[in-house]
């Protein structure tokens, strides 16, 4: 062989070596069960897809072999419409100064932090059971570039953790004319205070309630939640509601429609209701009398539609005594299965199943029965 063909073939062979050295440098992990290599990039062995839902498990990258090191996941956790997230560890094993998982308590790691267990300015460095305050969490995974683990594996639930269920929950309460007697009016008052709202574990991170008194039809009183963040303000609250009204039948308007009006003003006023994202929104108005006429009848559907449509809330209607078109008034609630009546004042705790079972029921496509 020529000395310039051995040139030419030891040429070859170089480049070949030169770009299979530059080949593995390129190459962002060397990965086998026995070591992992120093890595120069993140998000090595995190999911492509980072969208999680309802209920599965999450486990870090690489598990149950050593998770990589300078990495860094992101996983997006929605609960199931109407429910929270839970989240409980099976297996942790991170170095725990260093390398940490932290939960946010919402759609993006701007959201309030839940928890963060291990590394710097962590609030606790062993797993327990977590619940997040909204349908949506955020979990993060990072690791630093010297000790590496087996990681984690992480389940998560959509569950309720109040009674019925969590909700953010706006009451009409009707203390307009046509309610009839200042008797009937007590007895709405005390079922609301003593009766309904006790069933419900009410609290700014599980049932969220706001009250509106309604005592003319250009009128109302209006709590937020954070007035009454829980079932002893509540109670409270609802009970000082006959010293605002002390007699019911004193001259004021009356009409359907500002009953459905109030509430959706209510519900657009993000200062008034405080709702949280993802926490489904329930409005329950407290009926008296049919409307006053078709004008009166058609701008309350108007409202109905938009609270709907609009401020994505579920109507619930409870009518209340004799004589009402329990047809046309179940037009205005969410839909079928979302108007109670009772056609006595002393019998409206019998409702109190049904309208708990309908806070908690899911989505429908149905507008009005």
């Amino acid at each position: 062989m020529s000395n310039q063909s051995l040139i030419l073939v030891l040429s070859i062979i170089a480049a070949s070596l030169f770009g299979t050295v530059e080949a593995l440098r390129a190459k962002k992990l060397i990965h086998s069960h026995a070591k992992t290599t120093i890595s120069k990039d993140d998000f090595i062995g995190c999911p492509t897809n980072n969208d999680f839902y309802y209920n599965g498990t999450i486990n870090s990258p690489f598990y149950p072999y050593n998770y990589p090191p300078n990495d860094k996941c992101y996983y997006y956790i929605t609960a199931q419409p109407g429910s929270v997230l839970k989240f409980s560890f099976s297996h942790f094993d991170l170095e725990s100064c260093c390398d940490f998982v932290t939960i946010y308590d919402g759609p993006t790691v701007t959201s309030k932090k839940l928890i963060q267990i291990g590394g710097p300015g962590s609030t606790v460095t062993a797993p327990g059971v977590y619940y997040s305050t909204t349908r949506n969490a955020v979990m993060t995974f990072e690791s630093n570039p010297t000790v590496q683990k087996s990681g984690f594996s992480m389940q998560y639930e959509s569950v309720s953790t109040a009674s019925p269920c969590n909700r953010d929950i706006f009451l009409i309460v009707n203390a307009l004319a046509n309610v009839g007697s200042q008797a009937n009016y007590e007895k709405e008052i005390k079922f609301i205070a003593n009766q309904l709202t006790p069933t419900w574990n009410v609290g700014l991170d599980k049932v969220r309630v706001m009250l509106n008194l309604q005592t003319d039809t250009d009128y109302a009183i209006v709590w937020s939640a954070t007035d009454i963040p829980n079932n002893a303000n509540v109670t409270a609250e609802v009970l000082t509601m006959l010293d605002y009204v002390p007699d019911v039948t004193a001259d004021n308007s009356t009409d359907l429609e500002c009953l459905f009006r109030y509430a959706y003003d209510g519900l657009g006023d993000s200062k008034e209701f405080a709702e949280r994202y993802g926490i489904e929104k329930v409005v329950i108005i407290f009926v008296a009398a049919n409307a006053n006429d078709y004008e009166d009848y058609n701008e309350s559907f108007e409202f109905a539609h938009k609270i709907r449509t609009e401020m994505d809330a579920k109507v619930i209607i409870v009518g209340m005594g004799a004589g009402l078109d329990q047809s046309s008034l179940s037009k205005l609630a969410y839909a079928s299965g979302f108007a109670f009546f009772s056609s006595s004042y002393d019998n409206l705790s019998s409702l109190i199943p049904q309208i708990n079972n309908a806070i908690c029921s899911g989505l429908n496509s149905q507008c009005g029965p």
